[in-house]
C-alpha cells in the first residue's frame, strides 16, 4: 500500500509542474515545455492568447514576458529572478533590467496561521509571551510579514515572521527549476551562456540560508561585534529567547527615514553630512571588516535622534575576502587612474580561465570606455554607469566573476543613488579612492611582506623536506608500473617553458636547501671566525640563502604562479 503523505507529496508536485506549464504556455514558451519531462503536463485545452495591461501577451518581448512568468508563479520565482539579477556576468542587461522591476509585496496572513506558528515553534500563542501582540502586520512580503510586540518589561520589539507553508512551496519550486535549468542547458544550446544550473544552484543556497531567520540572527550579531565601538552608527538588539528558525525578534527602531530629509533638519543633519557619514560606514563594512550589508537600499537606512545611523534588515550580507577586497580595489582604482593595461589586468583576474582567446578586443573595449571618461574631473563621473560598463564587459567576455563581488558591485549602485538623493554633488568614486588607496598601502607594507617572506620560506623548507619521500615514492611507482600519466598535446612549446621553469626552480630550491642546512650546521658547530659570537661563515649562508628566497619570491609573484 502507498504511503498517504507520499502520495500526498507526488499529487501536490503534480499540481505545481501543472501550474507552472499552464504560465510558461499562456505566456508562449511552449518550445520550452514540449521537451520531457514537461511535455506529459502540458494541457490539452486550445490555446488562447491572453491580454496583459491592455495588450496581448506577445506585443512583449521574450525577457519581459519571463518576468511575467516569475511575477505570475509566486514567491520562489520572484525570488529566483531577484538573485539571479545579481548576476550580469552571466545575464544580458535587458534581461537583468527586467527582474530588477520586481516589488516583494503579498497579501496578509490570516490571524489564525500566525497564532498557529507561534504554537509549533514555542507551544504558547503570542498574548502568552509579550505584554502587547498587533496581528495587524506592518508589512507583508512573499517570504514573511512584521508584527509589532512588546515584550514583558516594556521593551518595544518587531517580530519577523515566516509565512506558513513556504518552505514546502519554495522546495517543489527547486525541483521545478532545477528540471527547468537541465532542460535548457540539453535542448537549448543558445541559453546555454546564461549558465541556467549554476543560477538554481545558487539560488538554492540564497533561500535556504533566508528561511533559516537563525542565519540572520547570526549576521547581526557579527555585524553588532564590528561595530561595538564606532559611535557613528547604532545595530539594533536582537532576542534569542524569541528568535527560531521561523520568527525573528528584534529591537523596534523608531528612526527617520533618511529619505525624510526635513525631519533631518529638525535634528540637525543635512543631507550632504549624512551622505558622507552613511557611505563611509559603509566603506568601512567592505574594506575593513570584508563584512556589509548587501541590500542598502533607503527602506533599511534610519537616522536616530542622537544623529547616528542604523541599518535594519540583515537578511542579505555579503561577504569579501582579503584578496577579492584587493581586487576590487585595483577595479576602482585603475578606473580612477585612466589606466588601460592595468584595468585589462584587473578584469582578466576575475576569470577562472587559464587562457583568454578576446584578449585584443577587450583591450580594445577598455579603450573605448575609458575615453568616455576621459575629458571629465572625477566629480563628473557617475559611479552607477561605471558599474553598468563594467556588467556590459563582464557578460561580453564571459568574465566569471564571484558572486559575492557582483553583490557588492550591485550595493555600491545603490549606495550610490541613496547618496545622490542625499547630496547632488555626491561621488562614489572620488568618495571611494581613500579606502582604495588605504587598503593596497596595507597590502604592501612592511610587515605584511615580512610575513610573506618568512610564510614563503616555511612552504619552501616544507617542500625541500617532503622532495627526497615524493622523488622515493615516484621512483617506487615506476617499478611496480603503477605510475600513470595523463598527457594531451596542445603544442608543446609552453610544455618545454613549464618544465624548464619548474626544474629551475626545483634547483634553485635544492641550492637553497643546501645553503640553509650547511649555514645551521656551521652556526652548531661554532666554527670560527666570529663576530659577536656568531660564525661569520654561517651568518654570511643565511644572508645569501634569504636573498635567494627573496629572489624566487619575487620571481613567483611577478610571474603569478604561486
Amino acid at each position: 500500500m502507498q504511503n498517504p503523505a507520499k502520495y500526498q507529496t507526488n499529487n501536490t508536485l503534480i499540481r505545481r509542474y501543472e501550474r507552472v506549464i499552464g504560465v510558461l504556455v499562456k505566456y508562449g514558451f511552449e518550445d520550452i515545455i514540449s521537451h520531457p519531462p514537461f511535455n506529459r503536463f502540458l494541457p490539452k485545452s486550445k490555446k488562447w492568447i491572453p491580454i496583459r495591461e491592455g495588450r496581448p501577451v506577445f506585443a512583449y518581448t521574450r525577457y519581459e514576458r519571463m518576468r511575467m512568468v516569475c511575477e505570475e508563479l509566486g514567491t520562489t520565482f520572484i525570488k529566483f529572478a531577484q538573485i539571479a539579477a545579481n548576476r550580469p556576468d552571466l545575464l544580458p542587461e535587458e534581461l537583468i533590467s527586467e527582474l530588477e522591476k520586481f516589488h516583494d509585496h503579498a497579501p496578509t496572513v490570516p490571524e489564525a496561521d500566525i497564532r498557529e506558528v507561534f504554537l509549533k515553534e514555542f507551544q504558547k500563542p503570542p498574548e502568552e509571551l509579550f505584554e502587547y501582540f498587533d496581528y495587524q502586520p506592518i508589512a507583508a512580503a512573499s517570504m514573511a510579514q512584521v508584527h509589532r510586540a512588546r515584550l514583558i518589561g516594556g521593551k518595544d520589539v518587531v517580530l519577523k515572521i515566516q509565512r506558513p507553508g513556504i518552505r514546502d512551496t519554495v522546495e517543489l519550486d527547486i525541483q521545478i527549476l532545477k528540471q527547468l535549468a537541465n532542460l535548457i542547458e540539453t535542448y537549448f544550446p543558445q541559453y546555454a551562456a546564461f549558465q541556467p544550473k549554476e543560477l538554481v544552484v545558487m539560488f538554492e543556497t540564497s533561500i535556504r540560508k533566508e528561511l533559516r531567520f537563525t542565519v540572520e540572527a547570526a549576521n547581526l550579531a557579527r555585524f553588532q561585534e564590528n561595530f561595538k565601538l564606532n559611535q557613528d552608527i547604532y545595530v539594533p538588539d536582537w532576542y534569542p529567547e524569541f528568535t527560531t528558525d521561523r520568527i525573528l525578534c528584534l529591537e523596534f527602531i523608531d528612526g527617520i527615514k533618511i529619505t525624510d530629509l526635513e525631519a533631518m533638519k529638525a535634528i540637525g543633519m543635512t543631507g550632504p553630512e549624512l551622505a558622507l557619514k552613511g557611505i563611509n560606514l559603509y566603506y568601512e563594512q567592505v574594506f575593513e571588516y570584508g563584512f556589509f550589508h548587501a541590500d542598502p537600499h533607503p527602506g533599511n537606512i534610519f537616522i536616530l535622534p542622537d544623529k547616528r545611523v542604523c541599518f535594519v534588515d540583515f537578511g542579505m550580507m555579503g561577504v569579501i575576502l582579503d584578496n577579492d577586497k584587493e581586487l576590487m580595489a585595483n577595479l576602482l582604482l585603475t578606473i580612477a587612474e585612466q589606466d588601460v593595461d592595468g584595468l585589462k589586468k584587473a578584469l582578466l583576474k576575475f576569470t577562472k580561465e587559464e587562457k583568454f582567446e578576446d584578449d585584443k578586443d577587450l583591450e580594445y573595449d577598455i579603450v573605448e570606455f575609458l575615453s568616455s571618461y576621459s575629458e571629465m574631473s572625477i566629480d563628473q563621473i557617475e559611479g552607477a554607469e561605471v558599474m553598468e560598463g563594467l556588467n556590459r564587459m563582464f557578460f561580453k567576455y564571459k568574465i566569471r566573476v564571484p558572486p559575492n563581488l557582483l553583490l557588492l558591485l550591485k550595493a555600491l549602485i545603490i549606495i550610490e543613488g541613496v547618496g545622490l538623493m542625499l547630496d547632488p554633488r555626491y561621488n562614489i568614486i572620488k568618495n571611494i579612492e581613500p579606502y582604495v588607496r588605504r587598503l593596497l598601502g596595507k597590502k604592501y607594507n612592511p610587515q605584511k611582506i615580512t610575513k610573506s617572506v618568512v610564510k614563503a620560506l616555511g612552504d619552501l623548507t616544507r617542500m625541500a623536506v617532503s622532495l627526497p619521500e615524493d622523488v622515493e615514492q615516484i621512483v617506487h611507482k615506476l617499478r611496480e608500473g603503477k605510475l600513470q600519466i595523463e598527457f594531451e598535446h596542445k603544442g608543446l612549446e609552453a610544455l618545454y617553458h613549464k618544465i624548464e621553469t619548474v626544474s629551475n626552480r626545483i634547483a634553485f630550491t635544492l641550492l637553497l636547501t643546501a645553503l640553509i642546512i650547511g649555514s645551521s650546521l656551521i652556526v652548531i658547530a661554532d666554527i670560527p671566525p666570529h663576530v659577536n659570537h656568531v660564525p661569520v661563515l654561517g651568518f654570511v649562508g643565511f644572508l645569501i640563502a634569504g636573498l635567494l628566497a627573496l629572489r624566487l619570491i619575487i620571481s613567483i609573484l611577478r610571474h603569478g604562479n604561486f
